[in-house]
Order: structure tokens, then sequence, then C-alpha cells
């Protein structure tokens, strides 16, 4: 495995970039220790719950490159920025130990920003006793003390997401959270307790609550892709009893949550996403029956690890596509009881 990442680091500059992060996230990623320019029954709405200088037309052309007041994260825009486009919103949750920079630039995310034609957030989550960044998703991963517990990042990613809208013209019908690991765990976090403005999410070797019951309020639908490999030893495919459930059930749960038919989903030709296992190791799992505009999938990697290197140039345009072409429909928007 050393050979080849240095062989691939050595190809070319923008993969070596890649495969730099992707060792770094080798070293640091994992819970140790414990273009783009029905369960939901409710009437339409009128208007998105998330608005923005785009509704007003008061979106500044030259916006600040970082928001986030005392937590700063950086932001990458489109080379040809345009206020008067309205830009999918994708925001990077790294893994524990990890950093938004190396965890977008492993992902690819940072390279395509042109190409992809997105609004890119890359935060950082906040530095544990052992001066390791963690989000404080669920009780298995990643907050280990009262001190961890006590952040409270469901607030803060909701009010990046905010300050986004607010600051660049983004399309609220698209806003797109991709989380790896502990990143994962808090993407589905905010799933289930920002689903008012979060549309997507991608959930990379992650997963969630062990108590379903703990995944609320819920109240509206967003499309979620589960990616997991089945030779992930941090996270493993199969869950972890008294922790967190396995991939499939994970993808039940949330596919019950957009309304969709859980118990027979629609088997998808097989994807080659990850690189170093041969053919088309990619089995995919897609839900019907969803809320209008909403999907709901599980994509398991066989033979794949908790930190797939290389990705296929098919791995980057799939889950861009996804994350950016499931725009949430107003008629999904259910009125809060």
């Amino acid at each position: 495995m050393d050979n080849l990442i240095m062989r691939l680091a050595n190809s070319t500059p923008a993969l070596g970039l890649i495969t730099t992060a992707a060792l770094l996230l080798f070293t640091l990623t994992a819970c140790s220790g414990s273009s783009n320019s029905t369960s939901l029954a409710a009437p339409a709405a009128s208007e998105p719950l998330l608005s923005g200088c785009s509704d007003s037309n008061s979106c500044a052309s030259n916006p600040p490159l970082a928001i986030g007041g005392d937590r700063l994260a950086t932001v990458h825009i489109p080379s040809d920025y345009d206020s008067n486009t309205r830009y999918p919103l994708l925001v990077v949750l790294h893994g524990f130990g990890a950093t938004g920079a190396i965890e977008s630039l492993y992902l690819g995310f940072t390279q395509g920003v042109d190409a992809g034609q997105y609004v890119l957030i890359t935060p950082d989550g906040t530095l544990n006793t052992n001066s390791d960044r963690f989000w404080n998703a669920t009780p298995a991963c990643c907050a280990f003390d009262d001190t961890d517990r006590s952040v409270d990042d469901v607030a803060y990613i909701r009010a990046l997401v905010e300050e986004a809208a607010s600051t660049y013209s983004i399309d609220t019908s698209r806003v797109a959270l991709y989380g790896h690991s502990n990143g994962g765990f808090m993407a589905l976090r905010l799933a289930c307790e920002a689903s008012d403005i979060v549309t997507t999410v991608i959930s990379l070797a992650g997963s969630t609550w062990e108590n379903a019951e703990s995944c609320k309020p819920a109240k509206y639908p967003v499309s979620v892709l589960l990616l997991h490999g089945t030779a992930d030893e941090t996270i493993p495919y199969e869950g972890k009893p008294g922790s967190y459930p396995d991939a499939p059930e994970t993808s039940k749960r949330f596919a019950e949550l957009a309304g969709c038919e859980p118990r027979a989903p629609e088997l998808l030709p097989d994807v080659d996403i990850d690189g170093t296992v041969p053919n088309a190791e990619t089995e995919r799992l897609l839900y019907t029956g969803c809320a209008q505009g909403t999907e709901v999938a599980l994509w398991t990697i066989n033979e794949g690890p908790h930190i797939p290197i290389p990705w296929t140039e098919d791995a980057y345009t799939l889950t861009t596509q996804w994350l950016t072409e499931h725009p949430r429909a107003l008629s999904t928007f259910a009125t809060a009881q």
C-alpha cells in the first residue's frame, strides 16, 4: 500500500495533493475508543425554510472567503462566481483528528469547485483534550468526555449554513453535507436535527444513533446516500451493538424518514469507485417511493476500507451529482406541528 501511494503521489501534481491528504487521513481519521449551476404527510409550503441574499438580489459580487465568527471556516467559490447565479452549497465534515482542508482535498471537492460550480465550506471541529479535532455527533463518535459533549456542533453548522446563505448566492433547495467517519455521524445527526435547512447528505464510513428515537425532530425529507466499505475496521459495516447500527439498518431508517418504501429497495448496476478494489466493487441499493425530490441509497463498497484510496474518477462524478442534483421540491416541505 505504501508503494502504491508513493506511485500515485508522483504521478501528477493534482493527484499528489489528493494522496498526500489521504496519507494524513490514514494517520488521523477514525474514532478511537468507544455543472449544477410516507411518514411525512404534510401540506405544500409556498416558500423554502431557508432564505438568503439571493432572494433579495443583495449578494455581494466579491464576498469574503471565510465565515463563522470565532470558529472561522474557509469558503471556496468558483473563479467565475456570479452573484446573479444560484449555486449549490456543499459543506465537508472531516473525520476524527483530520481537518476540513485535508478532507476536502482527499475527496476531490476543493479541486472541483470550478467544474462543479458549487460553493464549498470546509469547517474544522474543535480540539479535544488530546488536541484531536472532533465533531460532537453521537455518544459513540466522537465526544469522549463532558467537556467535548458540551460543544454544540449542530448549532455551529446551522449557523454556518445560514451565514453562507446570507453571504453567497446559494440555491437553498440544494444544501448538502458530505461527512467522513466522525463527520459522517455528524452529517447524519444534522439530517435529523437540521432537516429544515439541510437537503442532502452523504455519509462515508459513518453511522447514527443506536436508538432510532434519538433522530429527531426529522420533520423534513432529506436525501441520504450511505457509502460504507465491508472491510472497514474502524467503523464496521456491521455496526457495533450498543453503539451504532449497521449500514443497512441506517439506510432503512433514513428511507423511512424520507417517506420511501423501505422493504424493497431497487438494485442499481454496480459501479467502480474504489481504485484499489478490482472491477465494479460497489453494490447500490436505491429506496423508491420517497417524498418528491428525495432519494435514499446505500452503496456497499465490497472489500472497501475505512479510507478508500485512490478514488476512481467516477467516484467524484457520482458523489458530486448526488450532492448537487437532489434539490428539495417545495411540495415536500412539512409544516411543523
